[in-house]
């Protein structure tokens, strides 16, 4: 059945309203991507930067230890009988000074048997004398002057040398040798009953009082020494590495907590045998505390400066900024490069490196999330310049039409 004239009016005004609405929808969409379109420009990155400087750099080395005595005296007794006299009844901590007398035990009874040696000994001479003196009047004269210089109560002198044969065999049989070496050794037994300070340090002892008993063998005290005193200093491989041990190295020596007390010590000496737990290695800093400065007494917590060795041409760059230990970030036209360089020693927050043969580096100190090779960077002490947006001509002359 064919279509009437009016129902054919009504569908092709219907085909024409979708067709006309599809145009509309088109042109709209059309002008909506224009209305909105923009230059998108890359993000640029604000930066931190450092200019590095290439120079010749002596190489110091940081380490801490504790103040020991160079010198510790751990003192027994070879003698035995009552304490006439104890410094300080030999209180812990007590300080002495360089032959100061410490303690002395009674030795009259060994004295006395020195006296009655000496003596005999005296005895033995002046009996051998008349001898000499009839078979050889030069030696004679020699021990005459020697038996008149002895006194029983000072030290017996040496024995004058002997010049032949016979006048040895004189002294032999009548025991002179023998009883010389009596005499000394007894001499050398009553010089135990008195103690005094070998160096200038301080008493560690249970304490003694005068009039106790000492007994042979028993321990009577130690004795540090204040003055000539060391720091064991624990340092890793690496920084042993960056010290020559050629000459004694110079170093610097201060509390923790007050820098401006400061002396200067030497490396002597140090381990050849590695810490297996901590993989470091001791130096030995010697120095000398002549005035007894309290910061730097045995057992006080110091902090050393190591002279090292010097290198040419190198710098030094913040720790934090390399990456992998190989590589630096820098600025370079304006964008973000990396750069390899060699490392030469890590020292607390710096890094040191070898020159790079650029006299013009910027490392980036900003530590950056994903940093893209070629993006743009600007500087902090740049300003970054905004685009300054510029309106749609054609959009705004329409809403002009439209108002």
């Amino acid at each position: 059945m064919g279509l009437n004239k009016k129902n054919l009016i009504k569908l092709s005004s219907v085909v024409g309203i979708l067709i006309l609405g599809f145009f509309i929808m088109f042109v709209l969409a059309s002008t909506e991507k224009h209305s909105n379109k923009r230059d998108v420009e890359p993000e640029v990155r604000l930066v931190e930067t450092q200019s590095v400087y290439f120079e010749d750099l002596a190489m110091e080395i940081e380490g801490n230890g504790v103040i020991e005595s160079k010198k510790t005296l751990n003192v027994i007794s070879e003698a035995s009988g009552p304490v006439l006299f104890a410094k300080n009844d030999l209180k812990d901590g007590t300080f002495v000074r360089e032959s100061d007398l410490i303690i002395e035990i009674d030795a009259r009874e060994v004295e006395n048997s020195l006296y009655t040696m000496r003596s005999e000994f005296l005895n033995t001479l002046a009996q051998v004398l008349p001898d000499i003196k009839v078979e050889d009047p030069k030696a004679y004269e020699k021990w005459y002057n020697y038996f008149i210089n002895i006194d029983i109560h000072q030290t017996i002198p040496e024995l004058p040398d002997i010049s032949g044969s016979q006048e040895k065999i004189k002294l032999s049989t009548r025991s002179v040798f023998s009883k010389y070496y009596a005499v000394k050794n007894q001499e050398i037994l009553l010089s135990k009953y008195k103690i005094a300070a070998p160096f200038t340090g301080y008493i560690k002892s249970n304490g003694i009082v005068e009039g106790s008993f000492v007994s042979k063998g028993s321990h009577l005290f130690t004795l540090s020494d204040a003055v000539n005193v060391e720091i064991a200093v624990p340092l890793l491989i690496d920084e042993v590495n960056l010290i020559n041990f050629s000459t004694p190295p110079v170093v610097k020596i201060f509390p923790d907590n007050h820098q401006e007390e400061v002396v200067y010590g030497k490396i002597y000496r140090k381990e050849t045998l590695l810490n297996r737990n901590s993989q470091t290695l001791n130096v030995y800093v010697s120095f000398t505390n002549g005035n007894l400065n309290s910061f730097f007494l045995p057992g006080n917590y110091v902090k050393v400066k190591i002279e090292g060795m010097m290198y040419k041409n190198v710098a030094k760059i913040p720790r934090h900024v390399l990456d992998n230990e190989q590589f630096v970030y820098t600025m370079e036209d304006g964008k973000l490069a990396r750069r390899k360089v060699d490392l030469i020693a890590i020292q607390g927050n710096d890094a040191v490196i070898k020159y790079t043969g650029d006299d013009d580096m910027n490392i980036i100190t900003t530590i950056l999330q994903k940093p893209l090779i070629g993006m743009p960077l600007k500087s902090a002490g740049e300003s970054i310049e905004l685009k300054e947006e510029v309106p749609d001509l054609d959009n705004s002359e329409g809403l002009s039409k439209a108002n």
